[in-house]
């Protein structure tokens, strides 16, 4: 039995108190007692019968909330897939974890856990104890010193290493080489192997140095009996030092072989690994640049208001409610309302609009965004965590910690690989031994070492990750941001793709698109002129398209609104009749053959009458997105189903599908009857995607294998989506496809480049082409060790060259 504390909130008496230590011992191996005062639950559980999440599952069915906590770690000294599995686990096992997802190529790890139960300290404790270094990640830093002082670390063991490895090198192959160096060398020995004790000093010194880093924790994972990378590399340039040392301290029992030393091996292989690993550093860092560059875009300070005076301080110390002041050309340091003041702001890492948005007295202004030539007073709205830029950070870097499913297949494999790889080691030396040519010593240990060394599986362990950290922050900095990793992988797979109408395919918002009259212009003043009274949407539609003419309007007296039916008043001498055409009819105005004409589906017509004669009628239209229709056809021709799904009336659906090429439309949906029509997609299968911007929209996008919202939408849209298209354009639809696509291109590509370098290698470390003369040499194996490591890395930042679509017609 395990005990655990479980916090619980929404209890209000004892009868909640009583329900939910029923709902729990009602669970198979679970003794729990409840206690309202404290709130909490104190759980004695079997776990072979009943998990955590099972658990939480039972007390978030009967409407409490078990009070969950999150924690992310910067885990230092992982190395490979082994490693990053090896913490996993190590957290697993604390008491009160629920998960623990750690990625290897951002060094994070994120922990879900019953903050009754643990903290932070013991998660720290817990990676700690199983031979790897932990910190909590800071809300104001995200690791960067530290990683430059690692990466400085690592730069200088490369170097101790080298300058260590090359003279010794010189001494073991520079005789084979170069005879007149070997006839010298024996010349000016000390003594019979000055030479070889000098290799001695040196080899032990690179491992003892440079070396450390994989000896303290391979030793580590034997312990727990997981070995990993560091354990091959212990393993395999310990042996040859130690077989070495052997053949120096007792020359006696070796002399038949001739007594060779490997002190090359070991301290040149250490070298050539660490070469790799200081490459993948720098590829790692080249990967997280799209997180530096969202951090980089946030002000560092701000000018603070207080009791008329001004007040440079951390941005820190701003808190909701202060007055702030923004100079031109200064970033907004907050996300807040305009007080005082009017500037244009540029907003184009936010929108990706590239003309500046123009911000006067009660605008709401976003964070890190770039005042232009005027001077602001602002009010904090949002500071710190709670800032947009702060968001889509924090949304960025959930995305690049979650762990896809395609991942799942490296991480079995790597699980019983690291094992079988010391067994074919162990299983080459034998063979070696018994069968090589003389001496077989050397043939054995040198396979077995290099069989060790080549095997890392480093590659297989960033194969997923670096691209999905590339991916997602390439795709951020084009406006698409994916909450979740997860997203990426469901994407790529999507069959089909729902469309919500208004404001998706079209703007949202209507506009004139056509006036019918003798007089367009005398026309278009009277109806402004009426409609400025009003407040109904067509009305200030009408005043807008007066405006955007420049035409003034004119004074009204005696104005009268009739609901549902128009308005009504008196214009420069004539009685106006502004409405529908039934209202006017019901008013005795005169038929117009020309003017009473039946109307175009999707739009709305508004008639115009004065004293009693109609004077023209002016159609209104929710305006068509200018890049809707090259869209919906690049989705097409990319093997997509197209489906329009929306409330509106089924003449105006038919119209814009029409217009669009789309053969499939569900019109006069209601909002909970989209999620239905998405579930009905689903079952006839294929991964569906919905793309909405509306709170109307929440359902569907919530049923959707993925879910995309136009951050032009509501905020329930965005916090319900697993996308967000922040440049508020469709087009970036198919940039979020076409970079889930390649993305996944790209992982599936790591992958089997990591498994066939294996596949490939390993028999050739083993010593397969040892009778046709070639044997692998272990220095030659660290590097290609590392290469491997390299090449996966590299082929994951060519992500970094995706390019935003464009329509053809933009």
């Amino acid at each position: 039995m395990k005990n655990l504390e479980i916090g619980v909130a929404g209890m209000t008496c004892a009868s909640c108190s009583s329900r939910v230590e029923r709902t729990l011992n009602r669970l198979p191996g679970v003794q729990a007692s409840v206690n309202l005062s404290t709130e909490r639950a104190t759980v004695a559980f079997d776990p072979t019968q009943t998990s955590l999440e099972t658990l939480r599952a039972a007390i978030v069915d009967i409407g409490y909330q078990p009070v969950v906590a999150q924690s992310e770690l910067e885990v230092g000294g992982m190395t490979c897939a082994s490693c990053s599995s090896r913490v996993e686990r190590a957290l697993g096992k604390v008491s009160g974890v629920l998960s623990a997802s750690v990625n290897l190529a951002t060094e994070r790890a994120m922990v879900e856990y019953f903050p009754d139960s643990t903290n932070q300290d013991q998660l720290i404790a817990a990676v700690v104890n199983a031979g790897y270094e932990a910190r909590a990640v800071r809300a104001d830093a995200r690791g960067e010193d530290r990683k430059i002082f690692q990466l400085r670390l690592m730069r200088k063991d490369l170097l101790t290493a080298v300058v260590l490895a090359v003279p010794i090198l010189c001494l073991s192959m520079g005789p084979l080489l170069f005879p007149a160096l070997g006839r010298w060398l024996q010349e000016n020995a000390l003594f019979g192997r000055f030479w070889d004790w000098v290799q001695a000093v040196l080899a032990t010194l690179v491992l003892a140095g440079p070396g450390r880093r994989f000896f303290r924790p391979g030793l580590i994972a034997y312990r727990h009996l997981s070995p990993d990378m560091n354990s091959l590399v212990a393993t395999g340039t310990g042996a040859a030092w130690l077989f070495s040392m052997i053949v120096l301290i007792f020359p006696e029992l070796f002399s038949q072989v001739g007594g060779h030393v490997y002190f090359d091996s070991a301290a040149v292989v250490i070298a050539a690994i660490l070469l790799g690993k200081y490459l993948e550093e720098l590829a790692k860092g080249r990967a997280s640049q799209a997180i530096r560059h969202l951090v980089d875009l946030q002000a560092k300070d701000a000018t603070l208001l207080k009791d008329g005076q001004e007040q440079r301080v951390p941005l820190n110390r701003i808190r909701t409610g202060d007055h702030l002041l923004v100079r031109p050309g200064e970033r907004l340091p907050v996300d807040g309302i305009v007080l005082e003041g009017e500037s244009y702001i540029d907003a184009a890492m936010l929108t990706g609009e590239v003309l500046p948005e123009h911000k006067k007295a009660g605008d709401a202004v976003v964070g890190a965004t770039i005042n232009g030539n005027g001077r602001l007073i602002i009010e904090a709205t949002a500071v710190g965590q709670n800032t947009v830029i702060a968001h889509i950070i924090q949304m960025v870097e959930q995305a690049q910690a979650g762990k896809l499913p395609i991942q799942g297949l490296a991480d079995r494999v790597v699980r019983v690989f690291t094992p079988l790889v010391i067994g074919i080691a162990l299983l080459s030396f034998m063979v070696w031994l018994w069968l090589g040519p003389s001496p077989a010593i050397t043939v054995a240990l040198l396979s077995a070492v290099a069989v060790l060394v080549v095997a890392c599986p480093c590659a297989m362990g960033l194969a997923t990750p670096a691209a999905v950290m590339v991916g997602t922050g390439r795709a951020a900095e084009l406006g698409v941001f994916f909450r979740k990793g997860l997203a990426l992988e469901t994407l790529a797979q999507v069959k089909t793709v729902c469309l919500d109408k208004t404001g998706t395919l079209t703007r949202g918002t209507p506009a004139v698109c056509e006036i019918v009259a003798d007089d367009v212009r005398q026309v278009l003043t009277l109806a402004a002129s009426l409609e400025a009274a009003s407040e109904h949407p067509l009305a200030r539609t009408i005043v807008q398209a007066a405006r955007e003419r420049e035409i003034s309007l004119s004074p009204v007296t005696d104005f009268q609104a009739v609901p549902g039916r128009g308005v009504e008043g008196v214009v420069a001498g004539q009685k106006i009749l502004v409405g529908t055409a039934v209202w006017l009819q019901e008013n005795g105005v005169e038929q117009d053959a020309k003017f009473w004409t039946e109307p175009q589906v999707a739009q709305s017509w508004v008639y115009i009458a004065g004293n009693g004669h109609l004077l023209g009628k002016i159609a209104i239209q929710d305006s068509v997105r200018p890049e809707s229709l090259a869209v919906v056809r690049q989705l097409q021709s990319m093997g997509m189903r197209v489906v329009m799904i929306t409330g509106d009336s089924q003449s105006a659906a038919r119209h814009l599908a029409e217009h669009l090429g789309l053969e499939e439309f569900y019109a006069e949906v209601l909002p909970q009857d989209k999620a239905n029509i998405v579930k009905q997609l689903q079952s006839q299968g294929g991964k569906v995607a919905f793309v909405g911007d509306g709170i109307n929209d929440a359902p569907a996008l919530a049923q959707a294998d993925v879910g995309l919202a136009l951050a032009s939408g509501t905020d329930i849209a965005m916090e319900t989506a697993d996308l967000t298209l922040t440049h508020g354009d469709l087009s970036a639809l198919v940039t979020a496809v076409q970079a889930a696509r390649k993305t996944m291109a790209t992982i599936r590509g790591n992958l089997f480049w990591a498994f066939f370098y294996n596949i490939l290698l390993i028999p050739v470390a083993a010593g397969v082409l040892i009778p046709w003369g070639f044997q692998l040499n272990p220095m030659l194996a660290g590097l290609a060790m590392g290469m491997s490591s390299v090449f996966v890395l590299s082929n994951s930042l060519r992500l970094k060259w995706l390019r935003p679509w464009v329509p053809d017609s933009v």
